[in-house]
Order: structure tokens, then sequence, then C-alpha cells
């Protein structure tokens, strides 16, 4: 996992921040492995689209501990940035079979997403609007309260990391 100085500072100082290669993955993210966990651990899955069909957009959630590097990914940014822990805390996995665009939203935590397959922009709506494309390995930092939405290019697979509690300061 790489974050370099600039971009740890633009994070503390709460900026949409994006780190190309922040994470260099071996593993095939595919719907084979979506599938093996769901199978493996009692996780609770939903449509987040509503359309009823395999065009939508999936959530899993709470996935934690299904895999090694989302519990790495998970304490390595918590330690770093020093989060309170919070029972909300989680990692969840959002995946769609075909390229779509999802609902401009408002997240009430932090949240840091790391593409595990395919091709996504986030559109983030600020002063200045801007889009932002992640693919595998690469991570964006989206701070709570900052209307965004995700228009995936492909079918696509990421794990977004979410911290409801504030961050520790230094004394």
């Amino acid at each position: 996992m790489l974050i370099k100085e600039p971009e740890l500072i633009s994070i503390k100082e709460n900026k949409v921040t994006l780190i190309k290669n922040f994470a260099l993955l071996e593993r095939k993210y595919d719907f084979n492995l979506l599938s093996q966990i769901m199978e493996e651990n009692d996780l609770e899955v939903i449509n987040k689209t509503s359309g009823g069909n395999l065009k939508d957009v999936f959530q899993m959630f709470a996935v934690n501990n299904c895999l090694e590097e989302f519990t790495t990914f998970n304490d390595f940014l918590r330690r770093l940035l020093k989060y309170e822990r919070d029972k909300k805390d989680a990692v969840d996995l959002f995946f769609s079979f075909v390229s779509q665009v999802g609902h401009t939203h408002v997240d009430i935590e932090d949240v840091f997403i790391i593409g595990l397959e395919g091709k996504t922009i986030y559109r983030v709506y600020s002063n200045i609007n801007e889009d932002y494309t992640i693919e595998k390995g690469d991570m964006i930092f989206i701070p709570k309260g900052l209307k965004h939405k995700v228009i995936g290019l492909t079918p696509r697979i990421i794990a977004s990391i979410g911290f409801y509690g504030r961050r520790i300061k230094k004394l």
C-alpha cells in the first residue's frame, strides 16, 4: 500500500484524494469470488438500485474479515489516520454486472474506495465538479458530507471502507 506525503496531507485536510496504484492486488476479483465469499459467510447483500434485475448495483455488507486484504486495508487506514472505532465501521463491496450510473448521494461517513475490478468514475460535486477514474488497485478518499455519484464504465467490483468515528487529534 502506497500513500505519498502530499496524498496523506490531502486526506488529513478532508480533500477528495485519488491515489493511483495504491495497492498491488494479485488476486483475481471476479463474480466467482463474490459468490464464494457469499457461500462461505452469512453476509447481507442488497440491491441498491431496486430495478430487480442484473443491471442493478449490489452491496455486500461487512466483508471486513472475509479476505485478509480487507482486514489489512481497514486496519492500515484506521491506524494511519487515527480514526476512533465505531461499531458501524465496515468494509463493504459494491458490484454491478454491467456499466451503469448510480444515484447522486452523500455519505455520512468518510469513505475510502478501492478498485478491485473494472473501471469506475466518481463524480464529485463541490465548488468545481470533478471526475475521478479508478481501476484495479486505485483508491479514492471522499470525505463525509460531500455529494457524489458513481458511473460504472464496465462491470465492476469495489471495496468501500467507511469510518464513522472522528479522527483523534494529536496533542
